[in-house]
Formats: structure tokens, C-alpha cells, sequence
């Protein structure tokens, strides 16, 4: 049986695993890009054509995923003119997001590490331990998932920029962050909006999650019994 302080961990870091993991993955899916520039109407208030900030976006994603920072120094046609994308500021403002993407990644590893080991832990026990142990975890992480993830929807839809305004104190260091939307492309490509739609796309995907972990350990604790 799962103790007190198991529960505890065992349920953060598999929360915090799918969280990040899901993070991670809108990160790397164009078509929540294409959905978002058309929705924000993104080509319109940059004057950059649909084509070419999708070729802004890949070239976001490689700088993202490589060690070379040059794919972050692009040029593209803003109104028909040829013109460096970012500047100075947004370039070194990316170069930190980028080494804190690399951390979450870093992190993310040692989140799922901890959920096997302590599931390994749990699957050596008896055969009638076990079954006990999956319904426990099924109940407990589903409450606790569930729980916290309706009160953080909740958070987002009503002070958003509150919580974004913290995310960066915390997350960085320096007021690179600080943008003028005027001026600065990378805050008129990604608005404000656009990362409040990501955030509330990761909470309802891993809500999908926790509740598909939920179904499937119940379904295995039932088949067992039945067997």
C-alpha cells in the first residue's frame, strides 16, 4: 500500500511529468501555430505573410531543439521588405528561453525516472498487493490531478496575466522579457493570448491524460480480478 509521502510524490511527479510533457509537445506542433495566427490574425498586424511565419516558427522550433543559436538571427519580409526579425534584446531573451526549455527537459527526465522507479517499486510486491496498489493510484492521482488542475484552469481564465507576470520573475533573471509590442516582433508574433490559449490547451490535455489513467488502471485492476 501506498504510504502518506509516496502518495504524495508518487502524484506530483507523474502530474508535473504529463504537465511538461505536453508543454513540450505544443511547443513542437504547427498546426496549434496555425491555429493561433489565424485565430489573432497575426499576418495582419505584423505584415508578415502566412507562408513566411511558418518558416518563422521552424526556424523557432530548430533553435529550440539545436545547440547553434543562428536559426534565432533570421531575416524575413515584413510588408514586402526584407528585414532582421528580432533584435538584440528579443535574440538574448530567446537564448534564455531556450536554456530554460532545456532545463524543463533536463527536469522532465527526472520526473518520469521517479514515477518508474516507484511504480517498479510497487509492481514487485504480490499479485494481490498489486491490484490493490493500482486502484489506489488510480483513485488517489485522479483526485489530486483532477483537483488541482480545474483550480488552475480556473486561475488562468480570470488573472492570466498576473500569472504570466510571475512566470518570468521566476523563471529569468534579467527584464529581457520586458518587450514593447510597438517595436518587437517576437511580442507581436506570440501575444499575450497566444500563450493563455497554450497554457489552457496543456491543462485540458493532461486532464484528458489523468482521466485515461484513471479508465486504464481501474480496466486492469478489473480484469485481474476477474482472472
Amino acid at each position: 500500500m501506498f504510504s502518506v509521502i509516496q502518495k504524495i510524490l508518487f502524484n506530483a511527479a507523474l502530474f508535473l511529468a504529463i504537465l511538461l510533457s505536453n508543454a513540450l509537445i505544443i511547443i513542437n506542433t504547427d498546426s496549434f501555430y496555425e491555429f493561433e495566427f489565424n485565430k489573432n490574425n497575426t499576418s495582419l498586424k505584423t505584415g508578415i505573410n502566412h507562408n513566411d511565419l511558418f518558416i518563422v516558427v521552424d526556424n523557432i522550433q530548430d533553435f529550440f531543439n539545436e545547440k547553434s543559436n543562428e536559426k534565432i538571427q533570421m531575416t524575413t519580409y515584413i510588408n514586402g521588405i526584407e528585414k532582421k526579425l528580432f533584435n538584440s534584446k528579443e535574440i538574448r531573451h530567446m537564448i534564455d528561453v531556450k536554456n530554460l526549455i532545456l532545463n524543463i527537459k533536463f527536469f522532465n527526465y527526472l520526473l518520469w525516472t521517479t514515477v518508474i522507479v516507484i511504480l517498479l517499486i510497487k509492481i514487485s510486491l504480490s499479485k494481490d498487493k498489486i491490484l490493490n496498489t493500482f486502484r489506489v493510484i488510480a483513485k488517489s492521482y485522479f483526485i489530486y490531478s483532477v483537483s488541482i488542475l480545474i483550480s488552475a484552469l480556473i486561475l488562468l481564465a480570470l488573472s492570466f496575466r498576473w500569472i504570466f507576470y510571475f512566470f518570468h520573475i521566476i523563471s529569468f533573471n534579467n527584464n529581457l522579457w520586458i518587450l514593447d509590442p510597438r517595436t518587437d516582433y517576437l511580442i507581436k508574433i506570440f501575444e499575450e493570448v497566444f500563450f493563455m490559449d497554450a497554457a489552457i490547451l496543456i491543462g485540458i490535455l493532461t486532464l484528458c491524460y489523468s482521466i485515461i489513467i484513471f479508465l486504464s488502471l481501474n480496466s486492469i485492476s478489473k480484469i485481474y480480478i476477474k482472472d
